[in-house]
């Protein structure tokens, strides 16, 4: 049997078949509608141009998301993702069983289950993208919390700081995007990620801006990692593809937490860009089976 799986980013919607092995195939993507009614027949559209004869549904996207009932309660996201209970909308659009989870849950148990996390009793992911995301998964299973957002990084206070007009409020660890938009203020010239990596060497202020921002992660991470006692923490992302940030996000974070190299490995995500689609795959098994 084959399914057709869906992976609903803000700016695409990654699209293929797969097979109960996760052998992908008819692999594709388009630019996300942003106004909800489009957006809501855009999907259909999507799914429908696969035909007929799969056995369902798998869709990974933003959210807190209830995988039962479809119910996506961060109102933080765009509003295309929160008007429509997709899960029955598009049950009844499209007569397929649909299931429907976090983005960050599918990839953190595609790692659990065929990468970098394989074979470990838990596992902590953290994404490190456009924003801060994260998961726990226990003997295999998400930790998902009562109101679904378990492993929601992104909201942990790392400290304090001034705001432009002398003010001091929460720092939180910060997606990459600020990392490079600090960056390119300090420099006055547009900058992105891989370039700030590059620049680290030969600019003291980059690299000064780096290794701040840095800490916040290499402390948000050892504290989960204290609360939560994993086998390994998984870091994905497309900087955690870097060798270089790698090194020194470990090297921080061992600094900074006494003996947790004696008990915590942590490591880049395996999967890439397939994972938030395998993830929703087993989502979808372990809601109806094979």
């Amino acid at each position: 049997m084959k399914y057709i799986v869906l992976d609903i980013g803000g700016t695409f919607i990654k699209h293929a078949v797969m097979d109960e092995n996760f052998n992908e195939e008819q692999a594709g993507e388009t630019p996300t509608e942003y106004e909800p009614e489009r957006f809501l027949e855009q999907l259909v559209s999507v799914i429908k141009s696969y035909g007929e004869g799969y056995g369902g549904v798998a869709i990974s996207m933003a959210g807190f998301i209830n995988p039962e009932t479809g119910e996506n309660t961060d109102y933080g996201c765009s509003e295309r993702f929160t008007k429509y209970n997709l899960k029955e909308v598009l049950a009844q659009r499209t007569g397929y069983r649909i299931s429907i989870e976090n983005d960050s849950n599918c990839a953190a148990l595609a790692e659990s289950v065929l990468g970098a996390g394989k074979g470990r009793s838990t596992v902590c992911t953290m994404t490190v993208g456009t924003g801060i995301g994260g998961s726990v998964i226990t003997d295999g299973k998400l930790f998902r919390g009562r109101n679904f957002k378990a492993g929601e990084y992104g909201f942990a206070l790392v400290g304090f700081e001034k705001d432009e007009d002398g003010n001091t409020v929460p720092r939180y660890a910060k997606a990459t995007s600020i990392l490079s938009k600090r960056c390119s203020e300090a420099l006055g010239r547009q900058l992105n990620g891989k370039l700030v990596m590059e620049l680290l060497d030969s600019e003291p202020k980059v690299k000064e801006i780096y290794d701040l921002w840095l800490a916040d992660i290499a402390f948000c991470i050892g504290n989960v990692c204290v609360a939560l006692d994993p086998e390994v923490f998984l870091v994905g992302g497309g900087i955690s593809g870097s060798k270089r940030f790698m090194a020194d996000l470990k090297a921080k974070t061992y600094s900074l937490f006494e003996k947790l190299e004696d008990y915590t490995e942590i490591l880049p995500c395996s999967l890439g860009n397939n994972a938030g689609k395998a993830g929703a795959l087993i989502i979808f098994f372990e809601n109806y089976g094979k």
